[in-house]
């Protein structure tokens, strides 16, 4: 039985389609969602306190948008929570993941095409290949 699902948002209208799947799981499951937004660090950016403050409008920009996001599951009838860490995306998806209780987690993909080849988002690629969980990876 699902109880926890993480839903990994990059706010892109191509997760407009893995949001859907994760209300319509949640809901015949009866689960919790939790939106995970990770907000990138600046490497080599040090003590610099110009940057921090950056990273932190950025991170507080990510959680007003993860809100919105979390504020559209709930009026489905769902539970849903918001987390917003800082760090690099795709580890700190899966670190959320194995340090919380979820059955699965769900994340977009924006596939690109090159000729016979087919590429999904440098994130949901790294994820993809670091989940050690349940994981689902809905097409734009």
């Amino acid at each position: 039985m699902i109880k926890n699902i993480l839903f990994a948002s990059d706010f892109a209208q191509g997760t407009s389609n893995a949001e859907r799947y994760t209300v319509h799981i949640a809901r015949a499951s009866s689960a919790k969602v939790t939106v995970i937004h990770a907000v990138e660090t600046i490497d080599g950016a040090g003590d610099d306190a110009a940057v921090e403050r950056f990273v932190e409008r950025k991170q507080t920009t990510a959680r007003k948008q993860a809100e919105t996001v979390a504020a559209r599951i709930r009026s489905e009838g769902l539970e849903a929570d918001v987390v917003v860490p800082i760090g690099t995306r795709w580890k700190a998806i899966i670190d959320h993941a194995k340090q919380g209780e979820y059955e699965l987690v769900v994340i977009g993909a924006n596939a690109v095409q090159d000729g016979d080849k087919v590429y999904m988002g440098t994130t949901t690629q790294k994820v993809f290949f670091a989940a050690d969980m349940p994981l689902l990876v809905v097409p734009a």
